[in-house]
């Protein structure tokens, strides 16, 4: 069975299914905050809709759609959030094995096609630590800003004050009152920069190749 997309598609896809093992372990064993429990459901949500597009492009483009999910089935079954129905019992212990098969599942698909150029390895690396970035601030922005007055107190504030840092946007932002919430800021609006550079540099890269190609010809 081929997998539709490279390597370095295939390493994105590992990198996530480890990071939802991460997640379930901490809301599971670690984490006792109900409002940072659900910072990190709501990205497992996001991670799974990612997982079940990829499954669904899979059987796409399979060219035997039974042979596909003769292990696709894991794909499908990883695919479904933890959300608070399925958050205990054999379900939820059956989703967390098969979601760690998955992950064997796309390490071996990546071992199949090992070879990544430079511009997919950074690419990768910009997005992962983006995504990390944003989840970490998001978790940490609750425990930093909640015992001030006016402070970020629920998962939709600290998901929203996230995203907007990321996109360096000031209107309408909460401004955080404690010295981790500031160090917070400074991150969040640093690799919301490295991230716009890099996809600027992507597009001039793009339009010079295209302005060259239309000299040569």
């Amino acid at each position: 069975m081929k997998e539709k997309g490279g390597a370095i598609y295939q390493l994105f896809l590992l990198c996530l299914s480890v990071y939802v093992l991460v997640i379930i372990f901490a809301e599971t064993f670690l984490i006792t905050d109900p409002e940072i429990s659900m910072v990190l459901l709501r990205i497992d949500l996001c991670i799974c809709l990612i997982f079940l597009a990829d499954f669904f492009v899979n059987l796409y483009y399979a060219e035997s759609k039974r042979a596909y999910l003769k292990w696709g089935w894991i794909d499908l079954i990883s695919s479904i959030p933890l959300m608070e129905p399925l958050r205990w019992g054999r379900l939820a212990r059956l989703i967390r094995i098969i979601r760690f098969l998955r992950a064997l599942k796309s390490l071996r698909v990546l071992i199949n096609a090992i070879h990544t150029s430079k511009f997919q390895s950074l690419t990768l690396t910009v997005l992962l630590i983006t995504f990390f970035a944003y989840t970490l601030c998001a978790s940490l922005i609750l425990v930093f800003e909640r015992d001030f007055v006016g402070g970020i107190n629920t998962a939709n504030e600290a998901l929203w004050w996230s995203f907007l840092n990321i996109m360096n946007a000031k209107i309408s932002i909460a401004e955080t009152q404690s010295a981790g919430g500031t160090v917070l800021t400074i991150v969040l609006n640093k690799v919301g920069l490295l991230l716009f550079a890099y996809f600027n540099a992507i597009i001039v890269a793009w339009l010079v190749r295209k302005r060259a190609n239309v000299k040569n010809n």
